[in-house]
């Protein structure tokens, strides 16, 4: 029996300590859980230097919706990269689907800056530098600004600057329509500086240019309003302080 009082008094003395141990490791965790707690918020207003090669931001169903690198990262569900879904939603609104393919090849579809994307994979918006060309054709100046894009990819409208080949800089804020290109706002390297609004059946240029200038094809200096036929073409024009005047 003394035996036997023995035994149970050291279990209870063990039982005793497990107790306490275990209360004292719990209060250690509690602790230890508050101090992380309180850490986290400490430096949550703190940031060091982010450094990535690209990010890529999924939506809730695990699809690709923003692209942000230099250049942008690749997307397994952006469609203009993929030339079968290419096929499937652009070429087919050309009457001859392979020769458009052929020219699609030679597309600028990289961006330096950030892309989003529609749940269906077609480019919306893009920011940056070193813009994507159109899907519908190459672009003719290096572009940096922001493009949209309407939900099936075909571009709407944009606003930067453009890179000449020898160069030079243009400041352009374009709008499109269902027919192309529709109004835009310029000032271009040559110094002339308009609003053009295009139509089906020509172009109406409102602004000022120095001499010789392209687009409003003049001589001299000018400033006034010129109209230009499909063929590019003057039929009217008007210069500021002078009566209207009718070309032939």
């Amino acid at each position: 029996m003394k035996m036997h009082d023995e035994m149970l008094g050291r279990l209870e003395q063990v039982e005793g300590k497990y107790r306490n141990l275990r209360m004292k490791f719990a209060v250690f965790n509690v602790v230890c859980f508050i101090l992380f707690f309180c850490f986290s918020f400490t430096l949550s207003d703190k940031f060091d230097i982010i450094r990535a090669k690209g990010i890529v931001i999924e939506d809730e169903l695990g699809r690709d919706r923003i692209l942000i690198g230099s250049p942008i990262p690749y997307s397994k569900d952006r469609v203009r990269t993929d030339t079968s879904l290419v096929r499937r939603y652009w070429a087919k609104n050309y009457k001859n689907q392979d020769q458009f393919m052929k020219w699609y090849i030679d597309y600028k579809h990289s961006a330096e800056g950030i892309v989003i994307m529609n749940e269906k994979g077609f480019d919306r918006v893009q920011i940056g530098d070193k813009l994507s060309d159109a899907n519908t054709g190459k672009r003719q100046f290096e572009a940096a600004g922001i493009t949209w894009n309407d939900k099936e990819g075909f571009e709407k409208g944009g606003a930067g600057v453009n890179t000449t080949i020898d160069g030079k800089s243009r400041s352009v804020v374009g709008l499109d329509d269902g027919e192309g290109e529709a109004v835009h706002l310029v000032a271009l390297e040559d110094g002339t500086k308009g609003l053009v609004i295009g139509g089906e059946n020509g172009r109406l240029l409102i602004g000022m240019s120095k001499k010789n200038g392209q687009w409003f094809q003049n001589d001299g200096e000018f400033a006034g309003v010129k109209y230009f036929d499909n063929q590019g073409k003057l039929i009217w024009e008007q210069k500021m302080n002078k009566t209207d005047s009718i070309k032939k």
